[in-house]
């Protein structure tokens, strides 16, 4: 891991702008997200009040459900490319300890996930860079994956190309790129991602694999949501996925609120009517919060029936 600081370190050197400036860019779309959801929901609140009425108990039910549902995939991939390092760690508990952790994501920086993560795994003797490097790897492949899973709401955004051709271009560009890391003729790319805490392209294909089950099946509420729509479910699924990505790379507030729920609600807007993607919108992100709070509760009581992880001999999983 020393490798992978040092990178860090010098990067900061030769760009010492660029995070002042990354935090810039972040701050403004996120300011831009938030005015924008305010001046919709000020311009619709009626028929935004009248959208979310029509919508069944069963319905709703079902919607949450799916949310749910999607939780344990996104928990699971975690799980595996923390297993690498940390064998012992199994399936069952991994998720666990994932999904107890996710309440953490609605702290500053999301620092509480990782003292929860660290706290349940001292057993396991998981150090805080570990689990960061695995946080890294994690988000890349759920990049990845949401955007293999929002190839239909990228089609509709950019009007007039097929969801074929997007496609064609998305894989042809995938292979082409692990074509050029396996023939080295990029060698710069492997030991670069491998110095940030990427996983090998084994594990993390299987990550992104696993993310893209979890996006289809956590999109799945838009699509019950949004059912009486001429939408489609797929592009209901798709802009789900392909909004999260906003979350993950451009996220200020805790939770991602306000850019992942801007981009949500223009990609929606361009299938519905202003009042019902506001509505979707909303509930979606309520869904979310409810799910993680959810999942939180349910993971921090199966994980107090459980008994305590052995303490392994060893030195502390830093690296």
């Amino acid at each position: 891991m020393s490798g992978a600081r040092a990178t860090i370190r010098s990067a900061a050197r030769r760009l010492p702008g660029l995070r002042t400036g990354l935090l810039v860019a972040r701050t403004a779309l996120t300011i831009v997200a938030l005015v924008w959801i305010a001046t919709f929901f000020a311009e619709h609140r009626g028929d935004i009040a009248d959208a979310i009425a029509g919508f069944d108990a069963g319905t709703i039910a079902l919607a949450m459900g799916s949310v749910l549902a999607g939780l344990v995939p996104g928990a699971w991939a975690w799980q595996r490319l923390l297993s690498r390092d940390l064998p012992g760690v199994t399936a069952r508990r991994g998720i666990l300890v994932y999904l107890r952790s996710g309440i953490g994501k609605y702290t500053p920086g999301g620092v509480l996930a990782f003292a929860i993560q660290h706290r349940l795994l001292q057993g396991e003797r998981a150090g805080m860079v570990l689990l960061v490097r695995v946080f890294a790897g994690t988000a890349l492949a759920a990049c990845l994956a949401a955007t293999l899973v929002g190839l239909p709401a990228i089609a509709a955004m950019i009007e007039g190309v097929p969801v074929a051709w997007t496609a064609a271009a998305a894989l042809a560009a995938l292979v082409g790129l692990g074509l050029a890391c396996a023939l080295g003729r990029w060698p710069i790319l492997p030991g670069t991602l491998a110095r940030i805490g990427v996983p090998p392209p084994l594990a993390f294909t299987a990550a992104t694999a696993i993310m893209a089950l979890a996006w289809t099946i956590s999109g799945t509420h838009l699509a019950v949501l949004g059912a009486a729509s001429d939408a489609g479910a797929a592009f209901l699924v798709s802009a789900y996925a392909f909004s999260a990505i906003a979350g993950i790379v451009f996220a200020v507030l805790p939770g991602a609120f306000g850019v992942r729920d801007g981009v949500l609600l223009a990609i929606l807007a361009a299938r519905l009517e202003p009042a019902d993607a506001l509505a979707l919108a909303l509930l979606s992100r309520a869904m979310v919060v409810a799910g993680d709070v959810i999942g939180t509760g349910a993971a921090a009581l199966l994980l107090g029936r459980a008994s305590p992880a052995p303490e392994p001999k060893g030195a502390l999983h830093d690296a």
